[in-house]
């Protein structure tokens, strides 16, 4: 797989990323406990990662299928991930189709 680097100069490896949100003109990678900060562009990093794997679920995230333990469907078509580590992390409405569809595999 392919690798990231982080601001600070630290090498993410792409299996290890749980999740990443966006803060401003900088992502939050969130790999094996750690936060690397990097100065990209969420279209940019979404163009990098395995469509089959990451999948974008707000316009500011974007979450690993395998570190999904639990979505729960809210009633507004939105839903409620909980990721392996205890975070959670909110689907807007427009991704919900395609976290029911992971589920339904």
């Amino acid at each position: 797989g392919i690798d990231l680097t982080g601001a600070n100069g630290g090498i993410v490896r792409v299996e290890d990323i749980e999740w990443i949100d966006a803060a401003g003109d900088y992502m939050c990678v969130h790999a094996g406990g750690k936060t690397h900060i990097m100065r990209t562009t969420m279209k940019l990093l979404e163009s990098t990662l395995d469509p089959a794997l990451f999948l974008r679920v707000h316009r500011s995230s974007i979450v690993n299928a395998n570190c999904i333990n639990d979505a729960e469907p809210c009633p507004n078509g939105e839903y409620l991930l909980t990721l392996e580590g205890g975070t959670q992390l909110k689907v807007s409405r427009s991704y919900g189709p395609r976290i029911k569809a992971l589920l339904e595999q």
